[in-house]
């Protein structure tokens, strides 16, 4: 054999995204000046490279070519011990060709993400969020989920409270925050909270613990009893109160003592002159009235005025709203969109906005309200946006909040998710204002 190889013995011993490197010495024992070109063989060779790939070594002299280790810190790269190869291919004489063995043993790391979704909830008693923890760690690995209300004004459960995560996946975990106390009336009310995402790694030995995931969340109770029913109840109790008032002036007991008896239709007779002085009375009021009103509106130029009575009132009812968009497509330049439409007689105001990214791909999303767009992002620049709007964005009635995205360079599909297509979602909050009521006031003129 005219060609001989080793690989340098020390051990090897390394971590993704750490480089290493060992020695492969080369010696010519042929009469002749040889070329030898260099092949890694195995599972390291998508990530190690060889310094020189080809070399030329005179007669009875070696060299030496340096074997560089690069593994990237990713989940895909497995820890353990791995054997690889580098076959040695002489060019004068092929069949002279060897490959000396080694191995090198990778090390497990861990790299944990977390995100809660909707951050702010809007119930009255049961506020629901979603946690999703990301393991991009090589090693699996065991979450613990536990909620945190400094303010003790909630009650923090997840389900489960324990998961264990396959490298490279993500699992979702429900965290339902209840309020402690009902709100019967009055302005909804925020109760801030955190969920902390602890992860350990399921190996032996143990790997060192990363610092816990701290997510800030936020639960709106709103009250149980809204403000239109409560101007019900207030007018109910006044009917109540009428009623009873009436009942006993007016249908008091039958046996009464004989003088009231005798002064009984003397009475009625001055109750009658008296309601209809009233009635008179209320008449020339309210002409008095009509009057005012058209010369405030035009006098005798035969202005319109509403007649008391006429119309019915107009009643708005609040009710909290969470909306779900998303949008899934292929790399392509037309766009995808995802669309809510408002029902009648409603006024959808949107107080908080919140965009995913989860595969991190990339291309364009608009946000857009009645066609006009009120957020226009890259997909390359964000995972997940939350935006909380001081002065809030109002989608009148019959009309729609779209989202839009076009898709140039789907990234790394999540755990069930379809490879190849760019996904987007949207979580959108705020209040709808359903009108009620309302008539068509009766319009009166003056003769000119």
């Amino acid at each position: 054999m005219t060609t001989y190889a080793v690989l340098e013995q020390t051990p090897l011993e390394i971590l993704p995204g750490n480089e290493l490197t060992c020695a492969l010495t080369v010696r010519n024992n042929s009469d002749v000046v040889e070329a030898y070109r260099f092949e890694v063989v195995g599972e390291v060779a998508q990530w190690t490279v060889l310094d020189p790939p080809e070399l030329s070594v005179y007669p009875g002299t070696e060299q030496n070519v340096t074997v560089r280790f690069q593994p990237p810190r990713s989940f895909r790269v497995r820890p353990g011990e791995i054997p690889f190869a580098v076959r040695v291919l002489p060019a004068e004489r092929p069949g002279d060709s060897v490959a000396p063995e080694g191995f090198i043993t990778v090390g497990g790391f861990t790299e944990t993400s977390a995100e809660i979704t909707p951050r702010t909830s809007s119930a009255r008693r049961n506020g629901k969020h979603e946690v999703a923890v990301d393991n991009r760690g090589n090693v699996p690995i065991l979450a613990t989920i536990t909620g945190i209300d400094p303010d003790d004004q909630l009650k923090l459960r997840s389900r489960p409270e324990r998961i264990t995560i396959q490298p490279g996946s993500t699992e979702f975990v429900k965290v339902v925050a209840r309020h402690r106390r009902r709100l019967w009336q009055g302005e909804p009310v925020t109760h801030p909270f955190q969920v902390e995402v602890a992860a350990s790694a399921l190996t032996e030995p143990p790997l060192p613990a990363d610092p816990p995931i701290m997510l800030d969340a936020g639960a709106v109770q709103t009250a149980l009893i809204p403000r239109g029913a409560r101007m019900l109840a207030f007018g109910l109790l006044a009917l109540a109160v009428l009623a009873a008032g009436a009942w006993f002036l007016l249908l008091r007991p039958a046996v009464k003592s004989a003088a009231e008896e005798a002064v009984a239709q003397p009475l009625k007779e001055v109750a009658a002159k008296a309601d209809s002085a009233g009635k008179k009375a209320d008449d020339a009021k309210t002409k008095a009235d009509t009057t005012e009103q058209v010369v405030a509106n035009g006098g005798a130029n035969g202005g319109a005025v509403k007649k008391p009575g006429d119309g019915e009132a107009v009643t708005t009812r609040l009710a909290p709203t969470t909306i779900n968009l998303q949008t899934t497509q292929a790399a392509s330049n037309t766009a995808r969109t995802d669309s809510h439409t408002v029902g009648k007689r409603t006024t959808l105001v949107l107080t908080d906005l919140v965009l995913q990214n989860p595969q991190g791909d990339e291309g364009r999303v608009d946000v857009l309200v009645n066609g006009r767009a009120i957020l226009t992002l890259s997909l390359a620049n964000f995972r997940d946006l939350d935006y909380h709007f001081v002065t809030p964005f109002e989608v009148p009635a019959e009309k729609n909040l779209t989202l839009r995205t076009v898709c140039q360079k789907p990234g790394t599909p999540i755990v069930g998710a379809t490879a190849g297509q760019c996904r987007t979602l949207m979580f959108a909050t705020g209040t709808n204002k359903v009108r009620s009521g309302g008539g068509t006031a009766a319009a009166a003129t003056t003769p000119n």
